[in-house]
């Protein structure tokens, strides 16, 4: 076997494990969602706006709003017919206190530089009783710890860059063939780098320390993805060590 041919075995089978990593965790909601067809649901970060759409059917309502700062993506999103509204979610909401049932945020935390603000502005605009789904990578999984001992940038970030440019070839690749990218190019992506930089990656502990400060409770708090442990594996190894997991999803409320 040439050393290539092992890299691309090594990295066909790294791909398996991300996208069945992230298949669970898009399907979380599934189970951690309570049907409510008057219910407001506020999708923030919601690319396309198609998984906006998924999640209000899950809720079984139609009011869903979303929040994106990509003009190209809130056009998209507007056009899979799901309220948008073009804010930074690096400041505040441009929400009434108290005014939305659920909120979800899959893929945010990681991209802002205003973390506190945002957990705590997602606070005030839930409504008592309500609750959010959050999805983020953690940065204490054993393959960020690993890329640590090596002396790099984690997997996961924060990123100087891009994810694009990662320290670590066979991440850069798995990165660019996600975004239908060049694989060997070196220069940085000419896409929007907010959605390629990861910026404050938080620890699945302090993640749950800075939701609890802001006056959630906590429900529910699952990992998923344990590196490079094959699925049926991995998915024992983050329910019993759920610490050190790739993702984190976590379902909070707001006390009534």
């Amino acid at each position: 076997m040439t050393t290539k041919h092992f890299q691309n075995l090594l990295l066909s089978y790294l791909e398996y494990l991300f996208h069945d990593t992230s298949r669970l965790v898009y399907n979380a909601p599934k189970w951690m969602m309570e049907p409510n067809p008057e219910a407001i649901l506020l999708d923030c970060g919601c690319n396309n706006g198609i998984y906006s759409r998924s999640l209000a059917e899950l809720l079984g309502t139609k009011t869903v709003i979303a929040l994106e700062l990509n003009l190209q993506l809130a056009k998209e999103a507007q056009a899979n017919n799901v309220v948008v509204l073009r804010t930074d979610l690096n400041a505040p909401i441009p929400l009434e206190a108290d005014s939305v049932n659920v909120l979800t945020a899959f893929n945010v935390l990681e991209h802002l530089v205003e973390t506190e603000l945002f957990i705590n502005e997602i606070y005030r605009i839930i409504t008592p009783g309500g609750y959010a789904i959050i999805n983020t990578p953690n940065l204490a999984s054993w393959h960020n710890i690993f890329a640590l001992l090596l002396g790099l940038q984690p997997f996961s970030g924060p990123n100087i860059t891009s994810m694009t440019e990662s320290d670590i070839p066979i991440v850069r690749r798995m990165h660019r063939r996600a975004h239908g990218l060049l694989e060997d190019v070196e220069e940085i992506s000419p896409l929007a780098p907010e959605r390629h930089r990861h910026i404050v990656v938080v620890a699945y502990r302090s993640l749950i320390k800075a939701l609890r400060r802001a006056g959630f409770v906590i429900e529910h708090a699952v990992g998923y993805g344990y590196y490079p442990l094959p699925p049926f594996l991995a998915r024992m190894m983050s329910h019993v060590d759920p610490w050190h997991a790739h993702h984190i999803v976590i379902k909070v409320r707001k006390p009534l």
